[in-house]
């Protein structure tokens, strides 16, 4: 360690490259006095070595990185295009392989520290989450760098980043990353660290989040959550009167499932909870007038699937039921007012509204063919239509092989995927 954090990193390739596979092993457990093994706190991925560093070194070291990888500059248009062979010769090896050999466009020792200072930066985009956690100090200028020399323009890499924030990051965190990540990100990251301050007990700063820095739709449902939390505190946890006179207070049957679900997923009392969702389920046993209750029926079966299964496959029948009469509607109405249906049949792939609403709910009855696979089959095929009935069934068959719940679904048929909502 004492060798790494005095090397210069950007001269020296192998440091750089020692430094980062350190710190993407992680941070060491704490050591039991019974036990000399450890347990890995925090790790970047599978595939690499047991943790060494204990949480001191760690923060020491990656500052150390931090602080070579911080004088990396962007690539101008021209050093791209002739830099492309320097990237991949990071000792500046001539032709060959042999070192200070005479190729004329081998990289210059500048060139050399600056290709180094860009692998250390990228090296630390896959670390945000542990700067965010051991140096949070150092977080802002590390995003502002990846900014500037370009690290951020690859989509998929930015959402894994700012997602992993969204999880592990206090308010405070996602508040600071917020400014600097890209613009397509920017409402869910607001949006978080307001939830985020929820939790943490600042309902006030929660508020000035939202009225700050949402749009109208988004800062009244984040407001919502405020009004209900802050409800829900007031309420004494048994009192199921205090809790109903709560619900008569609030404007409508969609506002009181709202209050019900969210104290319900909130409660660590296992009876408790359910009798706060049996008052959600009671209230979602109606015919739904909006796509927005079969989200709630949903929701509600969601919640009951790891407290009593039985429970969600309630909630979800008469869904079903009602699916087939939205689904036996639109094929009369096809070419006239609605388009769900092509050449008469039911696409595989959403198409609308009410397809993707058929496949969420096939979604829900594989996560819940884990603990019932034949209460699960039997819902399943309670969807009248063909189409629909082997879409659930093919949804369940690929969760059950698969071994683990799967985050989308694609029948082979084209299909473009349908995600399970968020938790």
């Amino acid at each position: 360690m004492s060798r790494l954090q005095t090397a210069n990193m950007l001269s020296n390739f192998d440091s750089g490259a020692l430094a980062l596979s350190l710190l993407q092993a992680g941070v060491r457990g704490p050591e039991k006095a019974s036990d000399s093994t450890s347990v890995p706190v925090v790790t970047a991925s599978r595939n690499i070595g047991a943790p060494v560093l204990s949480q001191s070194t760690f923060a020491d070291l990656i500052s150390a990185v931090i602080d070579a990888a911080l004088k990396a500059t962007p690539l101008t248009a021209t050093q791209r295009a002739g830099n492309a062979r320097a990237l991949g010769n990071p000792r500046g090896r001539g032709p060959g392989g042999a070192i200070g050999g005479s190729d004329i466009n081998a990289p210059t020792d500048a060139q050399i520290e600056q290709n180094n200072a860009r692998r250390l930066l990228f090296g630390l985009q896959g670390l945000l989450p542990q700067i965010d956690q051991y140096v949070p100090g150092r977080a802002t200028a590390v995003r502002q760098k990846l900014t500037e020399v370009g690290g951020n323009n690859n989509p998929r890499q930015s959402f894994t980043q700012f997602n992993s924030l969204m999880q592990k990051g206090s308010a405070d965190s996602i508040l600071e990353a917020a400014p600097i990540a890209p613009p397509q990100v920017q409402s869910r990251l607001y949006q978080q660290a307001a939830l985020k301050a929820l939790d943490e007990g600042n309902a006030d700063r929660a508020r000035q989040i939202a009225n700050e820095h949402l749009d109208p739709r988004t800062r009244d449902s984040v407001l919502q959550k405020v009004e209900f939390q802050l409800i829900a505190n007031k309420v004494e946890a048994d009192n199921m009167d205090q809790l109903r006179q709560a619900l008569a207070q609030l404007h409508s049957d969609d506002e009181r499932i709202d209050l019900l679900l969210q104290m319900g997923t909130q409660s660590k009392d296992k009876k408790l909870a359910v009798k706060l969702l049996g008052e959600a389920q009671r209230l979602t046993n109606r015919r739904a007038t909006s796509y927005r209750q079969f989200e709630q029926q949903l929701s509600v079966a969601d919640a009951f699937a790891t407290l009593e299964p039985a429970r969600s496959f309630e909630v979800l029948d008469p869904g079903i039921s009602q699916l087939n009469e939205l689904l036996s509607a639109a094929a009369v109405l096809s070419g006239f007012e609605v388009n769900v249906f092509r050449d008469g049949e039911m696409p595989l792939e959403p198409n609308s509204t009410l397809t993707n609403m058929v496949a969420r709910y096939g979604q829900q009855l594989a996560w819940l063919a884990k603990t019932d696979f034949d209460r699960a089959e039997m819902s399943a095929n309670k969807f009248q239509m063909a189409e629909p009935r082997l879409l659930a069934r093919l949804t369940i068959v690929r969760d059950v092989l698969s071994g683990q719940q799967s985050s989308g679904f694609n029948s082979g048929f084209g299909g473009r995927g349908f995600v399970r909502r968020a938790q």
